[in-house]
C-alpha cells in the first residue's frame, strides 16, 4: 500500500473532532461559544459552475428555442436536416412540386471557424408547376410558446440571381397538428438579393407547449435558408429569463465557464463576434453534441454584470492545439484597451470598456486521461507557468488557479509537484471532489458511508493545508473546490438526502476556512451528475440541494465560532446532527446551521449561545420532506423547500430536526 493510498484509508475512518460524544437518542446539544473565533469564512465562499454539455448552456441558460437552427445536422429522406420537417405533411405528395437539400453552394458563412470546413444551409426549390397544396415550407415543432408573450425571431435568406425565389415568405407559430389553427403569423415580403437577415416578431393567441414554427412560401423559384432563430421577449443577452432568476436567487460570488471538461478543447475564438458566423463545434466531452456557440465570451461577461457575479474564465492549457499565446490574446480580449489588437475586437464587438477579469483557471482535470492535453504533474506544473507568464505579460493583475486533485490514489504526490513548480504563480488551488455510488455500495451501510465522505474531504482539504505550506512556504495560497457533489441517482441527488449530503460538504468547508476560499457545488444546471437547477424546454425548478446552498449562502458567517456537538451517532465517528455557527459580517446576527443525517428519526436540538447577546426572537428556517423520496418537479417545482417559522430564544432554545432536515437559526443582537 502506498504512502498516498494509507493516507486515503486513514481519512475515511478518522472521527470529526468537533462531536464530543453520544447524546440521548432523540436529542443533541450545539453549545456556542460566541466569543471564541476558529476561522474567519471568506465571502466568496459559494460560487457556481457552469459547462458546455448535456443542455446546462444550450436549451438550459440560454434562450434560443430552435434545434439546429443553421441546418448542419444529418438529414432524412427528404433531404430535411434533424429537428425539421416539411410543410404540410407527408400524407401529400408534392414531388415535383418543391424540395429541399441541405447544400454548400452558398452558406452562412460559408466556412466553420472551428473545422474550416464549408457550412450547409437549406436550399428550397419551389416549382410553379405540379402544385398540390397551396401550403408549402418547413417547421420545426415542440415549441413551448405562452399567449400573450413575443416571440423575436429571424432568418437569413439568399435568392440567387438565376431562377430566384420570387415570393413572400410567411412565418408563423402554429398549432402541430395537420390543419392546426395558426396562433401568429407574419409575412416577410421583398426577399432577395445575397444574404440578408429578416427579422420578426411573433405573439401567439393561445398558450401551447408543443406548437411549432412554420416557413411557408407563395410563389416559385430557388432560395437558400440559413441561421434560424426563435427567442421569448424576455431573454436578455440569449438568457432564460426564468434560469436567470433562479440562479440570482442563488447570488453565487463567482462563476465558472466555460468548463469543465471541455475547456480542454474550447477555442474562445469560437465564441466571439457575430452570433450568426459563429462555430457549431463538435464536444469530444460529451457525447460529441453539437455546440452552437451562441453563448460565447460576451454573452458569459454581460451575464455576469447583470447578476454582480464576479466571473471566472478557465483557459485551455495544451488541450486540442491550444498554446499560452492563444492564452493571452484571450486575456487582451476581456482585459485589454480597445487601442490593443485583440482589445479593438472586443471593441467592435460592442463593449469598448475593458472587462477587468481578474481570476482565470489554467485547464481543468489535467491529472485525468479522460481530458485533452493530460500529463504528468510535473509537465502540467511547468505547462502553468508558461501560461501564467503569458497571461501576465499582457495583465499583470490576474489571480490564477491551478488544477490539483482531491482523494485520489497520488492525489498528494500531484499536489506537491504542482505546488513546489507554480506555486510562485498561482493565487488557488482547484480541487473536484465526488462520492459516488460505486464507492460506497459495497459498505455494510452504504448511506452512512455516503455521508462520511463529506468528513473525509474535510479532514483532506486541513491535509492540503499543510502541503501547501510545506511546497509553497511564504505563499497564501487557498483552495477552490469548484466541483463536488454525489455521483448517485437523481432519486439521491434530488432529495432531501442529497440536500443533506450537501449541508455536511458546506458545513467542512467553513470548518476548514481557514484553507478553502470558496466552492462550487456540481453542476449548477442540469449537466452531470445533478444540476441543483433543473430546466425543461419551458419549465424550470430546484431541487432540495439548490435550497441548501442558498440557505447557507443568504445566511454566511464572516466567520466560524467554537460549536461543540452532543449527538446521536449513526456509525462510528458519524454524528447524526451536524453544526457550524458563525457572526454576520456586521456583526449583528449569529447563524447557526444544522442538520439531521438520521434518516428514520426527528432529533430534539437544544441550542445555548454564549457570548452574544440576543434578544428572545429568533427564526429559524427548515428544509425538510415529508417521504424521505420526495423531491422537487416540473410539475411540483417547491414540494421542497425551505420554510421560515418564528423560534423563541433566551438562555436557550429547542429545534426539532426532522428526519434527513436542514435548518438555520438565525439570532439576532439585543443592541445593549
Amino acid at each position: 500500500m502506498t504512502a498516498s493510498v494509507r493516507h486515503t484509508a486513514a481519512l475515511l475512518v478518522l472521527a470529526t473532532p468537533f462531536v464530543l460524544r453520544a447524546q440521548t437518542p432523540g436529542t443533541a446539544t450545539v453549545q456556542v461559544d460566541a466569543t471564541h473565533v476558529e476561522n474567519r469564512v471568506s465571502p466568496r465562499m459559494y460560487s457556481a459552475f457552469t459547462e458546455m454539455m448535456a443542455e446546462d448552456v444550450k436549451r438550459g441558460l440560454t434562450a434560443e428555442m430552435l434545434l439546429d437552427r443553421s441546418f448542419e445536422q444529418p438529414v432524412d429522406y427528404l433531404n430535411l436536416p434533424a429537428h425539421w420537417q416539411q410543410e404540410p405533411d407527408e400524407r401529400n405528395d408534392v414531388a415535383g412540386a418543391f424540395h429541399f437539400a441541405q447544400t454548400t453552394d452558398a452558406a452562412y458563412p460559408v466556412t466553420d471557424a472551428a473545422t474550416h470546413q464549408p457550412n450547409h444551409s437549406l436550399r428550397v426549390n419551389l416549382s410553379p408547376a405540379d402544385i398540390t397544396d397551396t401550403r408549402r415550407g418547413f417547421s420545426q415543432g415542440t415549441l413551448s410558446v405562452v399567449a400573450g408573450q413575443a416571440y423575436r425571431g429571424y432568418i437569413w435568406a439568399k435568392v440567387p440571381p438565376d431562377k430566384g425565389y420570387t415570393g413572400n415568405v410567411r412565418v408563423a407559430l402554429e398549432e402541430n397538428n395537420t390543419d392546426g389553427a395558426t396562433y401568429a403569423s407574419t409575412t416577410l415580403t421583398g426577399v432577395a438579393g445575397d444574404w440578408r437577415k429578416y427579422d420578426f416578431t411573433l405573439t401567439p393567441s393561445q398558450t401551447d407547449r408543443f406548437a411549432k414554427l412554420s416557413f411557408l412560401f407563395d410563389g416559385h423559384g430557388t432560395l437558400f435558408i440559413d441561421e434560424a432563430s426563435l427567442e421569448p421577449a424576455s431573454a436578455r443577452g440569449e438568457v432564460r429569463a426564468d434560469t436567470e432568476a433562479m440562479i440570482a436567487g442563488l447570488h453565487p460570488s463567482f462563476q465558472r465557464w466555460p468548463g469543465g471538461n471541455v475547456a480542454q478543447d474550447y477555442h474562445w475564438q469560437w465564441g466571439i463576434g457575430p452570433r450568426d458566423q459563429r462555430a457549431v463545434f463538435v464536444n469530444k466531452s460529451w457525447s460529441n453534441a453539437p455546440e452552437p456557440n451562441d453563448f460565447g465570451t460576451d454573452e458569459y461577461l454581460a451575464y455576469c454584470e447583470r447578476l454582480h457575479i464576479e466571473p471566472t474564465i478557465t483557459v485551455n492549457v495544451d488541450g486540442a492545439g491550444a498554446t499560452p499565446e492563444e492564452a493571452a490574446h484571450w486575456v487582451e480580449y476581456v482585459n485589454g484597451p480597445a487601442s490593443s489588437k485583440y482589445g479593438a475586437m472586443r471593441a467592435a464587438n460592442g463593449h469598448p470598456a475593458p472587462y477587468g477579469v481578474k481570476q482565470w483557471e489554467l485547464g481543468n482535470e489535467i491529472f485525468g486521461d479522460w481530458v485533452r492535453g493530460h500529463v504528468t504533474a510535473e509537465q502540467y506544473a511547468e505547462a502553468a507557468v508558461r501560461y501564467a507568464k503569458a497571461m501576465r505579460a499582457v495583465d499583470p493583475s490576474l489571480r490564477l488557479v491551478a488544477v490539483g486533485e482531491g482523494i485520489f490514489p497520488g492525489s498528494d504526490a500531484w499536489n506537491s509537484a504542482v505546488l513546489r513548480i507554480a506555486g510562485p504563480q498561482i493565487q488557488y488551488l482547484a480541487v473536484h471532489d465526488y462520492t459516488t455510488l460505486a464507492e460506497n455500495s459495497k459498505a455494510p451501510d452504504p448511506r452512512n458511508a455516503m455521508m462520511a465522505r463529506a468528513g473525509a474531504y474535510e479532514r483532506n482539504y486541513r491535509h492540503m493545508g499543510d502541503l501547501l505550506q510545506q511546497n509553497a512556504p511564504g505563499r497564501d495560497i487557498k483552495l477552490i473546490v469548484n466541483e463536488w457533489n454525489l455521483f448517485y441517482g437523481a432519486d439521491v441527488i434530488q432529495s432531501m438526502e442529497g440536500a443533506v449530503y450537501a449541508s455536511r460538504m458546506m458545513n467542512g468547508f467553513e470548518r476548514d476556512g481557514a484553507v478553502v476560499e470558496a466552492n462550487s457545488i456540481s453542476d449548477l444546471l442540469n449537466g452531470w451528475p445533478g444540476g441543483i437547477i433543473q430546466a425543461s424546454r419551458d419549465r424550470v425548478y430546484g431541487t432540495a440541494q439548490y435550497y441548501a446552498v442558498k440557505l447557507y449562502n443568504d445566511n454566511l458567517a464572516a466567520d466560524r465560532l467554537r460549536a461543540e456537538v452532543q449527538s446521536p451517532e449513526l456509525g462510528a465517528g458519524l454524528s447524526a446532527v451536524d453544526a457550524v455557527a458563525g457572526h454576520s459580517a456586521d456583526g449583528k446576527r449569529l447563524f447557526v446551521k444544522l442538520s439531521n443525517a438520521d434518516a428514520a428519526h426527528s432529533i430534539r436540538t437544544t441550542l445555548r449561545v454564549t457570548g452574544f447577546e440576543h434578544g428572545p426572537n429568533a427564526t429559524v428556517q427548515l428544509l425538510s420532506a415529508a417521504d424521505p423520496h420526495q423531491r422537487n418537479s416540473f410539475s411540483h417545482p417547491i414540494a421542497v423547500a425551505p420554510v421560515t417559522r418564528p423560534l423563541h430564544c433566551s438562555a436557550a432554545c429547542a429545534v426539532t430536526l426532522p428526519p434527513d432536515s436542514i435548518a438555520v437559526v438565525t439570532l439576532t443582537a439585543s443592541g445593549r
